[in-house]
């Protein structure tokens, strides 16, 4: 068991649309050589008395090997997009715009992320960019397992320039552990504790092909490429999409 290795950002059945019980991610952690999963279920699907069963049923499943971490993902009305996660959540909160969940995280979350920009076009508000953690720089959902955010990399480096000890992850938004993404997080001390030692940047990020540290320490041309290869990318995989809905269309005339 590699207990550096971990997994962040990943849904269990404590999820309305996650597949996977909390015994059967542990069981896929040993498979794989895992020895830590930060759990992001949709707070709306919770209360109080539900975190509380939760969070105790972590604890249960975890051991000296494994552990299972309990944590939320939080969106918000008026932040279309914008959703914020909060792992090794100790006390249940209910935030109702990103200034509480700042505030209301601040020594009662391991770690606050801001989960795929993608997904609000970029747009993060600053009491959020003051007050975070870690910006997902890639994600295997949206981002997919091969490649990560250039422009989330630069909301990231542009986000770091006023606080220098944000830290850049990695997630696959994982719903069905039958789909792993492959992308992973893996501590520099495997004696550290999971959420602190990714706080303050002590690991690197790694994908199925490629990884970087936590502050995405590339080079002006190593980003530029990424870049190319991004647009690249994405270009094929639209051609693949309307080429399905092509043939998906044909086949129903």
């Amino acid at each position: 068991m590699t207990a550096s290795v971990g997994i962040i950002h990943v849904h269990s059945s404590y999820s309305h649309d996650g597949h996977d019980s909390l015994e059967a991610l542990r069981d896929f952690a040993e498979a794989q050589g895992i020895g830590f999963i930060g759990l992001t279920d949709h707070a709306e699907d919770f209360d109080a008395d539900r975190f509380s069963e939760f969070s105790a049923r972590c604890r249960q499943v975890s051991d000296e090997r494994i552990r299972i971490l309990p944590g939320l993902e939080w969106r918000f009305s008026g932040y279309p997009g914008l959703h914020l996660l909060g792992l090794g959540i100790k006390q249940w909160i209910e935030p109702k715009t990103p200034a509480e969940f700042v505030s209301h995280t601040g020594g009662n979350a391991g770690l606050t992320i801001v989960a795929h920009p993608i997904l609000p076009a970029y747009r993060v508000p600053d009491e959020v960019l003051a007050g975070i953690d870690a910006i997902e720089v890639w994600n295997g959902n949206y981002n997919t397992r091969y490649l990560p955010d250039p422009k989330a990399i630069k909301l990231y480096h542009d986000a770091r320039l006023k606080r220098p000890g944000l830290v850049a992850t990695v997630g696959p938004d994982q719903h069905d552990l039958h789909n792993d993404r492959r992308l992973r997080v893996q501590l520099s001390d495997a004696d550290a504790e999971p959420l602190a030692a990714l706080k303050s940047g002590r690991f690197a990020n790694r994908g199925p092909y490629l990884g970087f540290d936590s502050a995405v320490s590339w080079t002006p041309v190593q980003l530029a490429l990424l870049r190319a290869l991004r647009v690249g990318f994405d270009t094929v995989e639209r051609t693949q999409e309307r080429l399905s809905r092509y043939l998906r269309s044909r086949a129903r005339s």
